[in-house]
């Protein structure tokens, strides 16, 4: 079960999510986390180019605790970065290995969907000579529109999708997604399975501006409060018993949140949750990119 979870470190270099108390960690902090993660068995870690620092402080805390032949990192080329520009795409994976201190990047994804378009126009070659030439090992891309991450399952050096999916977002699931990918031996990871902390923040603490959602906040309470449980426990026990064998990316603020969201996924509990409780979603929830500027 724990070699399903992969550590989401975009909150390392950056202060990141709708209900991040913290802010970005000090360098000890950042570490402690890291080091509990591992300990706890995970040894995949999710990050990105456009992650603030998030890259160079992964990469301090892996050679700091001697793992860095021991971990799986999976990092994103910057939106920014221009995909025409095969010297450019080059060198930003070999800074990326550079600061991460590894040799190779077990996955390499574009960072959003539209980066698909330059595939038949030198990209996807680049990318399958950086694979050739040992720098990564799988190639995929993150997508925010079923249709894109189901046409994208049809691209041969296509190996990893990584979508959004939680209790409230079954789109990509209602899209055939998870089988066809099951279908073509192709990776899925999961993420924003609390989006963002949205699916976790005090009810009275959720913005006037984004009040929208709070009807399926108070529905997924009173769900969880049904089942003796906290809101954490019922989204987790959810993703662990859901999606097959696609890996889950969660961040954790602190190395607590950590081995909570550990000991949570591990349990086995069943959950009697009726499949139409949250059909139709609107998207204005379910996406981030929408969301009004807090």
């Amino acid at each position: 079960m724990i070699n399903r979870l992969v550590l989401g470190t975009v909150q390392l270099g950056m202060p990141y999510g709708i209900n991040n108390k913290i802010g970005k960690p000090d360098f000890g902090s950042a570490c402690e986390i890291i080091n509990t993660a591992f300990d706890q068995g995970i040894t995949r870690f999710d990050t990105a180019q456009a992650y603030g620092d998030s890259e160079e402080v992964l990469g301090n805390i892996f050679d700091n605790l001697k793992i860095s032949t021991k971990v799986k990192v999976y990092s994103k080329l910057d939106p920014k970065l221009n995909l025409c520009d095969e010297f450019a795409v080059r060198q930003s994976v070999k800074d990326s290995l550079r600061k991460l201190k590894v040799n190779q990047l077990e996955g390499l994804l574009l960072h959003h969907e539209d980066g698909l378009n330059y595939w038949d126009k030198g990209l996807g070659s680049v990318l399958q000579a950086l694979v050739t030439k040992g720098k990564v090992k799988l190639v995929g891309a993150s997508f925010y529109t079923p249709q894109k991450a189901f046409d994208a399952l049809d691209i041969d050096g296509i190996d990893i999708i990584q979508v959004p999916a939680n209790i409230l977002d079954r789109r990509f699931e209602d899209a055939g997604v998870f089988k066809k990918a099951q279908e073509c031996a192709k990776e899925v990871f999961v993420r924003s399975i609390f989006l963002q902390g949205l699916l976790l923040m005090d009810l009275d603490r959720v913005p006037a501006s984004m009040g929208y959602a709070l009807p399926y906040l108070e529905r997924l309470e009173r769900i969880a409060c049904d089942m003796k449980l906290s809101r954490q426990e019922l989204i987790l026990t959810y993703a662990a018993g859901r999606w097959g064998d696609s890996f889950v990316l969660f961040g954790a603020e602190s190395s607590r949140q950590v081995v909570n969201n550990v000991r949570v996924f591990s349990k086995k509990i069943t959950l009697n949750v009726d499949e139409n409780i949250f059909r139709n979603v609107p998207e204005n929830v379910l996406n981030p990119v929408l969301w009004p500027k807090l």
